[in-house]
């Protein structure tokens, strides 16, 4: 009985050691983290008590001090705030302006919460955490697979059912998160290089059984893009010019392997539905609209809504106000949709433009376009002055993802936007302060 309240007391306090070696900001980035892949109320709760923290610290020493991409993200919140007095529907634009807090709450508390010394560790033990999240959605997805005997639960939206969550955005979360790995791995900053190996696999294999084909052609033209500026950087990189050739040749033939995946990539590749999106002047409820025909009928859509004479290019419709002209050419083009009694939108009715550019210019016009501007400056240009390779990827998979998704009307994607490139700021930081091995 002695020997094992020794062991108990022994293995507290080796716990209780490595546990002091770590921060409040360490751990609530990690809560943060973890948290954003589930559903959203447990990330605000994460975001609650993070807010808590920063406002006894503030309270205790107030210094409020952030990196210059955060001026980006106060002009947006002040652009996006000053639309409400022009705003169509004023509900809905106060509502998607609390949804924006963490522009604000990320950049002036930036100090508070990026004060992390442990960063590439917090990366790691969530990188451990996604596993264990995929893992049982594998799981749920057989049991699911045993009762409908359908191959679909295996992928996209089916598979991460169990969060009530978008799969594109759980591909967004684990594809940022394999960058901070696989650019840890090549820059040399680990010495965890097997264990770094296997979760940076994980991360990028998984995104086939996502399903995001935009994500994934984005993450291997983004590791091709980090593995030859470092191999132009140092030389010395036989091993992992290895792994980056397996790595980057096996994601396609996983993804070859998957008939469900082979069938969403077949099913864009249909030039005649591409050209009946601009010619139809009437498609019907029956038509089938796939996802890039989808969203080449929504920019169609944007053109005619900002050439109306009696739309206010200039200013716009106001934040997340934009959704009721769109209808009007949803029902235009007789595609399937209406409001229910509590008027909920239904059917084709709650597809918002799936662009954050059009989705930005419609609802703020010629502020719009300066963010626009100012996300292309802060997000590629400034990380090219300043030779941030992990920043500029980053970046650079927004930008392009801005394309086919609106993600900042997504608590996931608005927490991801901020989150993810100030991270990769601070990491930078962190490599330049110690050069010591992790």
């Amino acid at each position: 009985m002695g020997k094992n309240k020794f062991f108990i007391r022994n293995l507290f306090k080796i716990v209780l050691d490595q546990l002091k070696k770590y921060s409040i900001a360490d751990g609530l980035m990690l809560l943060i983290l973890i948290t954003l892949p589930l559903r959203e109320h447990w990330n605000s709760k994460a975001l609650l008590i993070t807010l808590i923290y920063v406002l006894w610290v503030l309270y205790k020493d107030f210094k409020i001090q952030f990196p210059q991409i955060g001026w980006f993200y106060i002009l947006f919140f002040v652009f996006a705030s000053l639309s409400y007095f022009w705003s169509t529907e004023k509900t809905e634009t106060l509502k998607t302006l609390v949804r924006l807090f963490p522009l604000l709450f990320f950049t002036l508390a930036h100090k508070q919460i990026f004060s992390s010394i442990s960063l590439p560790k917090i990366l790691r033990i969530t990188a451990f955490v996604y596993l264990f999240y995929g893992i049982l959605w594998l799981f749920l997805a057989y049991f699911r697979f045993l009762e409908s005997a359908s191959i679909d639960t295996f992928f996209y939206h089916d598979l991460v059912s169990p969060v009530r969550t978008n799969a594109i955005y759980i591909a967004l979360i684990f594809g940022m998160l394999y960058l901070f790995l696989f650019n840890q791995i090549l820059s040399n900053t680990t010495e965890y290089k097997p264990i770094d190996y296997f979760l940076a696999f994980f991360l990028l294999a998984y995104q086939v059984l996502l399903s995001s084909k935009m994500i994934l052609i984005l993450l291997i033209v983004l590791s091709a893009i980090l593995f030859v500026y470092f191999l132009k950087k140092n030389h010395k990189y036989h091993g992992k010019l290895v792994f980056g050739i397996i790595l980057v040749v096996s994601i396609p033939i996983l993804s070859g392997l998957s008939t469900f995946t082979k069938e969403r990539y077949k099913d864009i590749a249909q030039f005649e539905a591409i050209k009946q999106v601009f010619s139809n002047e009437y498609f019907g409820e029956d038509y089938y609209f796939n996802g890039l025909t989808m969203r080449l009928f929504q920019l169609r859509c944007f053109y005619e809504i900002e050439k109306d004479s009696n739309f206010n290019s200039f200013l716009g419709t106001g934040l997340k106000s934009s959704q009721s002209l769109l209808n009007e050419k949803y029902r235009q083009y007789g595609l399937y949709g209406n409001l229910n009694a509590e008027g909920d939108e239904r059917g084709y009715f709650k597809y918002n433009f799936h662009n954050q550019y059009t989705q930005i210019v419609i609802e703020l016009g010629i502020f719009g376009l300066i963010i626009i501007m100012l996300l292309l400056y802060f997000y590629l240009l400034s990380p090219l002055k300043s030779k941030n390779i992990l920043a500029f990827s980053v970046g650079l998979f927004f930008i392009i993802l801005a394309l086919s998704e609106s993600y900042l009307l997504r608590h996931k994607g608005i927490v991801s936007f901020v989150l993810f490139p100030f991270l990769a700021n601070q990491l930078d930081n962190f490599k330049k302060i110690n050069t010591n091995k992790i």
